[in-house]
């Protein structure tokens, strides 16, 4: 009876909640730039929460349903295989193997522009910020004043990563001192992000980044859980994932409503489930792992300039791109995004842009390291010892099938090559396939030391569009026509190193004999008088 007592009062302020976020004239009606709330739970991956996997028992979560029924949730999103450096992607824009934060422990240098530092710099200072909650990028030695000297302006929390010894009494650290405090810490963090919303006069950006459902596993104050009974572990876990959610809700209802009509929130998962506690996957593969269950995490988007409401995308997104998102709605213009943080935030109402063709993630602790990438279909992964896995994630999501155990197709050769181009293009330098102006390019994609040259044409378009280039797939020679005069060809790899040109050619026809090259994805770059024309094709 109590039980049922407490969900019928969660769900009266569910109901309140989704009023607010229906209201239509809420949606881009706001003059003032929006107001960001990133909330971060720890340890939740996609295979236990509504909405994703269907296993016989998910935790009640009506505050997180209610944001997915009136706003976007994304299917495909790659966190780091941990805590920190899922948080660092997100703070610096950045993978880990440009921060050197790839595991646990971990420390974001002050030589990388913090989210806060950029909304700072790019904005003019318009934004408040504020941390409450896990930090957990600072080690050797831990500052309690890391997060202020990343330039937020506010920080109460905990810098490892859980409550130390645990939910109820746990090292507060607060304006740089750090004391042993009694209060749940869930509630605590809640109450902190409460009152600071309510003290702004500013646009603001909040990062709440919750404790729970982290180890060590407990039952959470009665009131903020409906699971029962809650014998096992597992149940105890779900326990604490419906606290954090029941607290989301506190804390939306507690901030003021004209406010909260100009809030955007973001709900996040940091890394995959541990696997003493998750769903589905097999054995080994989930927090940890670069695995889809160490990786692969929830990521729910509601409220101001969301008019996407109920639907679900399936684009691929990192969480690095969090950042560039944040900058854009803040007002900020990007070229595509910054360092590896492409914006996504066109697909919040359905507007056109670009999307990752490529999702990265990695993982290295104590001496152990390794590797993931996937294109829409395929994923690579790679270990230490240079031995690889692939998968197809269209028929095999949970990963249990390894399609290098048997033979691949020439296509799947193919799309294996160049994912193992991209990875290493990645972790060596600046992709030229992110979409992102990063490196020294010229521009996005093009140009610099590593990218194809940029196109700056100044004939018709249609004219330089039509260049037939046959067969593709070519196993020997490639033979282009076109309707104007070809100049000079260059060919690339998928690094952007120059493999083969011709020069002088001063033809509409041209044969290239391409024998000498290895089998892999390329691109050729066809040069008119005043411009030109790049094109993909396989060699076999």
């Amino acid at each position: 009876m109590i039980n049922k007592n407490k969900t019928c009062f969660k769900a009266f302020g569910i109901l309140a909640l989704l009023f607010y976020f229906f209201i239509p004239q809420q949606i881009f009606a706001q003059d003032d730039p929006p107001n960001i709330l990133l909330i971060i739970a720890d340890d939740i991956g996609v295979d236990v929460l509504n909405g994703y996997h269907d296993p016989n028992l998910l935790p009640s979560t009506p505050t997180l349903d209610s944001l997915r029924s009136v706003g976007l949730t994304f299917n495909n999103v790659f966190a780091s295989p941990k805590c920190t450096p899922t948080r660092a992607n997100i703070l610096s824009g950045k993978y880990g193997i440009k921060t050197g934060v790839m595991g646990t422990p971990g420390n974001l240098s002050l030589d990388h522009t913090s989210i806060f530092k950029a909304l700072e710099n790019e904005t003019n200072n318009e934004y408040a910020d504020a941390v409450f909650g896990k930090w957990h990028v600072s080690a050797m030695p831990v500052s309690a004043t890391h997060p202020l000297d990343h330039s937020a302006d506010a920080y109460m929390g905990f810098l490892g990563a859980s409550p130390n010894p645990d939910y109820f009494a746990w090292e507060k650290t607060e304006n740089g001192t750090t004391a042993v405090d009694s209060s749940y810490i869930t509630q605590t963090i809640t109450d902190a992000s409460i009152e600071w919303v309510n003290m702004q006069t500013q646009p603001w950006l909040l990062w709440v980044a919750h404790a729970g459902p982290h180890a060590p596993i407990h039952l959470p104050p009665a009131e903020m859980y409906t699971m029962f009974p809650t014998g096992s572990n597992y149940r105890k876990y779900l326990a604490m994932i419906e606290s954090v959610d029941y607290d989301i809700n506190r804390l939306l209802n507690n901030i003021p409503e004209d406010v909260r009509e100009n809030t955007l929130v973001i709900f996040i998962g940091d890394n995959g489930t541990p696997g003493n506690v998750s769903n589905d996957y097999p054995d080994g593969h989930g927090k940890g792992t670069v695995y889809q269950g160490g990786i692969r995490v929830p990521m729910i988007i509601a409220g101001a300039g969301v008019t996407r409401q109920g639907e679900r995308e399936s684009a691929l997104v990192h969480v690095a791109d969090i950042h560039a998102t944040i900058l854009e709605v803040a007002g900020v213009e990007l070229p595509g995004g910054v360092f590896n943080s492409l914006s996504f935030s066109h697909l919040l109402t359905g507007e056109p842009g670009p999307t990752r063709d490529y999702n990265y993630s990695e993982i290295i602790e104590q001496g152990v390291s390794s590797w993931a990438i996937r294109g829409p279909q395929y994923k690579l992964i790679q270990f230490v010892d240079s031995t690889q896995e692939m998968y197809d994630l269209l028929v095999d999501s949970l990963e249990f099938n390894n399609l290098l155990d048997g033979t691949l197709t020439t296509e799947q050769t193919i799309i294996k090559d160049d994912l193992e181009a991209e990875a290493i293009q990645i972790r060596t330098s600046w992709s030229c396939r992110d979409h992102i102006q990063n490196g020294d390019e010229e521009d996005i994609d093009c140009g610099g030391s590593e990218c194809s040259p940029c196109v700056s044409a100044t004939k018709d378009v249609v004219q330089y569009n039509a260049v037939k280039l046959f067969p593709n797939p070519t196993y020997s020679d490639l033979s282009l026509e076109s309707q104007l005069t070809i100049q000079d060809v260059r060919i690339f790899n998928s690094m952007g190193q120059l493999l083969l040109s011709q020069h002088n050619v001063n033809n509409t026809q041209l044969t290239l004999n391409l024998r000498s090259l290895k089998p892999q994805m390329m691109f050729i770059e066809v040069v008119f008088d005043g411009g030109s024309k790049t094109l993909k094709f396989v060699k076999l």
